[in-house]
């Protein structure tokens, strides 16, 4: 009797987990449409690629400004000892982000 009522129970336990991952994918697919028809509104479709690219030079060029004033307070602080935790991650983006300006910007 045991033997039989363990693959029920079993059975029943899954019922409500497959019904749930059809209802889950289902909003994921709706968000992403979502998100799809946000992103496509936004743009316009006359934009100018010459002007977009500008304006991510101009996006780069503003984030590397804001992380070497933020790394020299930093480098300050480790002259004096104090180590920050995400001193390697803001250098590594900084180096990523230089190598980006520096192949946009040149010929």
């Amino acid at each position: 009797m045991a033997t039989r009522l363990v693959p029920l129970l079993l059975v029943c336990a899954a019922l409500p987990t497959l019904s749930q991952q059809s209802s889950i994918r289902e909003q994921v697919s709706q968000q992403v449409w979502s998100r799809g028809q946000m992103m496509r509104s936004d743009t316009a479709p006359e934009l100018d690629p010459m002007a977009a690219r500008l304006e991510a030079i101009h996006h780069d060029a503003a984030e590397f400004s804001t992380l070497s004033a933020s790394l020299q307070s930093e480098l300050q602080q480790l002259q004096r000892g104090l180590l920050s935790k995400d001193l390697e991650q803001k250098l590594k983006r900084m180096e990523k982000l230089s190598k980006k300006l520096r192949q946009e910007v040149a010929p």
